[in-house]
Protein backbone atom coordinates (compact mmCIF):
# COMPACT_ATOMS: atom_id res chain seq x y z
CA UNK A 1 0.00 0.00 0.00
CA UNK A 2 1.58 3.72 -1.02
CA UNK A 3 0.75 6.60 0.55
CA UNK A 4 -0.65 9.47 -0.94
CA UNK A 5 -0.45 13.53 0.06
CA UNK A 6 -3.30 15.34 -1.54
CA UNK A 7 -2.47 18.81 -1.47
CA UNK A 8 -5.26 20.99 -2.40
CA UNK A 9 -7.57 24.04 -0.90
CA UNK A 10 -10.94 22.62 -1.44
CA UNK A 11 -12.09 20.47 1.18
CA UNK A 12 -14.54 18.26 -1.00
CA UNK A 13 -11.51 17.93 -3.44
CA UNK A 14 -9.37 16.84 -0.96
CA UNK A 15 -12.27 14.34 0.73
CA UNK A 16 -13.47 12.95 -2.96
CA UNK A 17 -10.02 12.20 -3.85
CA UNK A 18 -9.30 10.26 -0.09
CA UNK A 19 -12.31 8.17 -0.73
CA UNK A 20 -11.25 6.90 -4.68
CA UNK A 21 -7.88 6.58 -3.56
CA UNK A 22 -8.42 4.97 0.06
CA UNK A 23 -11.45 2.13 -2.27
CA UNK A 24 -7.89 1.75 -4.43
CA UNK A 25 -5.62 0.39 -1.22
CA UNK A 26 -3.50 3.48 -0.72
CA UNK A 27 -3.54 5.57 2.51
CA UNK A 28 -3.98 9.54 1.78
CA UNK A 29 -2.76 12.11 3.62
CA UNK A 30 -4.12 15.58 3.32
CA UNK A 31 -3.23 19.18 3.08
CA UNK A 32 -4.69 22.54 2.58
CA UNK A 33 -1.66 24.53 1.78
CA UNK A 34 1.34 24.67 0.73
CA UNK A 35 3.03 25.19 3.95
CA UNK A 36 1.19 21.94 5.38
CA UNK A 37 2.50 19.85 2.83
CA UNK A 38 5.88 20.87 2.93
CA UNK A 39 5.42 19.80 6.89
CA UNK A 40 4.11 16.64 5.50
CA UNK A 41 6.64 15.75 3.65
CA UNK A 42 9.17 16.60 5.65
CA UNK A 43 7.88 13.95 8.56
CA UNK A 44 6.10 11.64 6.55
CA UNK A 45 7.86 11.15 3.23
CA UNK A 46 4.71 10.46 1.30
CA UNK A 47 5.09 7.59 -1.90
CA UNK A 48 2.99 9.95 -4.40
CA UNK A 49 1.37 13.55 -3.95
CA UNK A 50 -1.21 15.03 -6.03
CA UNK A 51 -0.61 18.40 -6.20
CA UNK A 52 -2.97 21.68 -6.85
CA UNK A 53 -1.48 24.60 -8.40
CA UNK A 54 -3.65 27.14 -7.15
CA UNK A 55 -3.32 27.04 -3.43
CA UNK A 56 -3.20 30.52 -1.15
CA UNK A 57 0.08 32.09 0.21
CA UNK A 58 2.26 29.74 -1.79
CA UNK A 59 1.47 27.82 -4.78
CA UNK A 60 1.98 24.70 -6.27
CA UNK A 61 4.63 25.53 -8.42
CA UNK A 62 6.62 26.74 -5.16
CA UNK A 63 6.40 23.66 -3.55
CA UNK A 64 7.74 21.76 -6.82
CA UNK A 65 10.82 24.22 -6.74
CA UNK A 66 11.75 23.55 -3.34
CA UNK A 67 10.92 19.68 -3.74
CA UNK A 68 13.60 19.98 -6.57
CA UNK A 69 15.67 22.03 -4.60
CA UNK A 70 15.64 19.33 -1.87
CA UNK A 71 16.12 16.35 -3.94
CA UNK A 72 13.31 14.49 -3.09
CA UNK A 73 11.80 14.23 -6.35
CA UNK A 74 13.50 11.00 -7.78
CA UNK A 75 11.58 9.26 -4.35
CA UNK A 76 8.09 11.20 -4.45
CA UNK A 77 6.05 10.91 -7.49
CA UNK A 78 4.26 14.22 -7.82
CA UNK A 79 1.36 15.06 -10.08
CA UNK A 80 0.55 18.38 -10.86
CA UNK A 81 -3.70 19.03 -10.75
CA UNK A 82 -5.20 21.95 -12.34
CA UNK A 83 -8.57 23.67 -13.98
CA UNK A 84 -6.44 25.96 -15.87
CA UNK A 85 -4.18 23.53 -17.38
CA UNK A 86 -2.55 24.42 -20.70
CA UNK A 87 0.06 23.12 -23.01
CA UNK A 88 2.61 25.41 -21.74
CA UNK A 89 1.78 24.23 -17.85
CA UNK A 90 2.26 20.68 -18.61
CA UNK A 91 5.56 21.23 -20.30
CA UNK A 92 6.52 22.97 -17.47
CA UNK A 93 5.50 20.30 -14.86
CA UNK A 94 7.34 18.21 -16.85
CA UNK A 95 10.55 20.12 -16.74
CA UNK A 96 10.41 21.26 -13.27
CA UNK A 97 9.95 17.21 -12.30
CA UNK A 98 6.65 16.23 -12.23
CA UNK A 99 5.95 13.02 -13.33
CA UNK A 100 2.46 13.82 -14.26
CA UNK A 101 -0.55 16.25 -15.11
CA UNK A 102 -4.35 15.33 -14.99
CA UNK A 103 -6.79 18.16 -15.82
CA UNK A 104 -9.99 19.36 -13.35
CA UNK A 105 -12.15 17.88 -13.35
CA UNK A 106 -10.71 14.54 -13.99
CA UNK A 107 -12.30 11.39 -14.55
CA UNK A 108 -11.91 9.22 -11.40
CA UNK A 109 -10.63 6.00 -12.92
CA UNK A 110 -7.04 8.47 -14.13
CA UNK A 111 -6.57 9.49 -10.23
CA UNK A 112 -6.18 5.91 -9.97
CA UNK A 113 -4.35 4.58 -12.68
CA UNK A 114 -2.08 7.63 -12.56
CA UNK A 115 -1.10 6.24 -8.89
CA UNK A 116 -0.44 2.41 -9.85
CA UNK A 117 2.70 1.22 -9.69
CA UNK A 118 5.19 1.75 -12.96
Amino acid sequence: MSSILVVDDMEDIRFLCRLVLEGAGHEVIEAASAEDALEIIETTRPDGILLDLRLPGMDGWDVLRILNDREVLSEIRVIICSAHASLSERGRAQSEGASGFLTKPFPMKDLVRIFEPA
